[in-house]
C-alpha cells in the first residue's frame, strides 16, 4: 500500500519549504476557491504539471480545476518519472550511485578525490554571478550543493557522520549566529548586525583575541583574501592606519625594500610589498580579489586586441619591440 502524506492548504501555503516524502502520495485538504490560484502554483512549483485527482476526475494540475469537495490528491510518481525534485531525492541519487551496481567512477571517491572540485564549483558559481548569468548561477549552485551532499554520503559510508548531522549543524550554527533575528540582541542596520554575527561566532569558536580570529581564516584561501581577512581582524583592535594614504606610505617603502633585496630575500619581501597592496585597497573598501581579476581580464582583451594589430600589420610578435608593442597598447587603452 503506498504511503500518504496529508496535509492543509493553508500549511502549504505557509510553508517555506516544503517536498513530498520519496514514493507517497500526497493530500492536500481543506482547498478553497479564494486560494486555489495560489496554491495550484506553489504544487506546480513543488510537483510540476503532476497528475491530480479532484471530485473523482483525474486531469494535469494546471488544468485542474477547484475541488468541490476541498481534496486534491496526488497519486505517488516513480522517482524517473518526477518532474520536480527535492534536496532528499539529491542524496537518494548519491547513494544510487555509489551502490554496489552504481557509478564505477562515483563508488571510487574520497573526500581527499573529490575536495579540488569544491573550490572549482565555488569558482565558477562566482564566475556566473560576476557574468549575472542567472542560468548559469541556476547549474553553478546546484554543483556547489552537490559538493556538500556527495561528501556527506561518502561521510555516512565511513561512519563518520551523515547529511542529518551536516543540516542539523548548520541550522543551529544559523540560530546561534543570529541573536539579533532569534534571540534578544538587537541590531538596527547591517553594520550592527554584522557586529553580533561576529560576536557570536567568536563566542561559538571560543576565540578570545584577534590573533586566534586570524589562526582560523582558512590557509587554502586565495592568498589576497586571505591577507585582507587577517588585516580585517588586525583592525578590530586597533592595529590599522587611519587612511588608505598612509597605507600607501608602506607600500612605497617595501616596494623599496623589495628592489634592494638580495636574492635569497626577495620572495619574502615580494610577500610583504604584497600584503601592504592588499592593505591599501581594503582601506578603499574595495575587495582584492575582485580588484585582480578584473585587472588581469582587461590586461588579457587588451593584449588579444594588440596581437591582433601586430598580426595585421604582417609582423611577428616576438620580434617587434617592447617600444612597439607599448605603443599599440596605449592605442588600445586609449580606444576602450
Amino acid at each position: 500500500m503506498t504511503d500518504q502524506y496529508s496535509v492543509s492548504a493553508t500549511s502549504l501555503l505557509d510553508s517555506r519549504a516544503f517536498s513530498v516524502p520519496d514514493g507517497a502520495a500526497l493530500v492536500v485538504n481543506e482547498v478553497t476557491a479564494d486560494h486555489f490560484a495560489s496554491l495550484k502554483t506553489k504544487l506546480l512549483h513543488i510537483l510540476g504539471d503532476a497528475r491530480c485527482v479532484a471530485d473523482g476526475s483525474e486531469a494535469v494540475l494546471s488544468e485542474a480545476s477547484c475541488p468541490k469537495d476541498g481534496v486534491l490528491f496526488f497519486p505517488a510518481e516513480a522517482f524517473l518519472n518526477k518532474q520536480r525534485f527535492g534536496f532528499y531525492d539529491l542524496i537518494y541519487i548519491i547513494h544510487r550511485l555509489r551502490d554496489k551496481d552504481g557509478c564505477e567512477w562515483d563508488k571510487a571517491q574520497t573526500h581527499e578525490s573529490i575536495r579540488e572540485n569544491a573550490v572549482e564549483e565555488a569558482c565558477e558559481l562566482v564566475e556566473a554571478i560576476n557574468n549575472h548569468d542567472l542560468d548559469n548561477m541556476r547549474e553553478e549552485t546546484g554543483d556547489v550543493l552537490l559538493q556538500g551532499a556527495f561528501h556527506a554520503v561518502i561521510a555516512e559510508g565511513a561512519g563518520e557522520y551523515d547529511v542529518s548531522d551536516v543540516i542539523s549543524e548548520l541550522c543551529k550554527k544559523l540560530i546561534f549566529r543570529h541573536p539579533h533575528v532569534f534571540g534578544a540582541v538587537k541590531a538596527n542596520n547591517a553594520e550592527e548586525a554584522l557586529a553580533a554575527w561576529e560576536k557570536a561566532k567568536m563566542a561559538e569558536k571560543k576565540q578570545k583575541s584577534a590573533s586566534e580570529r586570524m589562526a582560523h581564516v582558512a590557509k587554502t584561501l586565495p592568498q589576497t583574501m586571505r591577507a585582507a581577512k587577517v588585516q580585517k581582524y588586525a583592525a578590530t583592535v586597533g592595529f590599522d592606519f587611519a587612511t588608505a594614504e598612509d597605507s600607501a606610505e608602506k607600500v612605497t617603502e617595501e616596494l623599496a625594500e623589495f628592489l634592494s633585496a638580495e636574492d635569497k630575500d626577495a620572495e619574502m619581501e615580494a610577500g610583504d610589498l604584497l600584503f601592504a597592496a592588499i592593505n591599501t585597497i581594503r582601506k578603499r573598501k574595495i575587495d582584492p580579489e575582485m580588484a585582480l581579476m578584473r585587472s588581469v581580464d582587461k590586461f588579457i582583451r587588451r593584449f588579444t586586441a594588440v596581437e591582433g594589430r601586430v598580426r595585421n600589420m604582417g609582423l611577428d610578435i616576438k620580434t617587434v619591440g617592447l617600444e612597439k608593442l607599448d605603443e599599440i597598447y596605449n592605442q588600445v587603452k586609449n580606444e576602450e
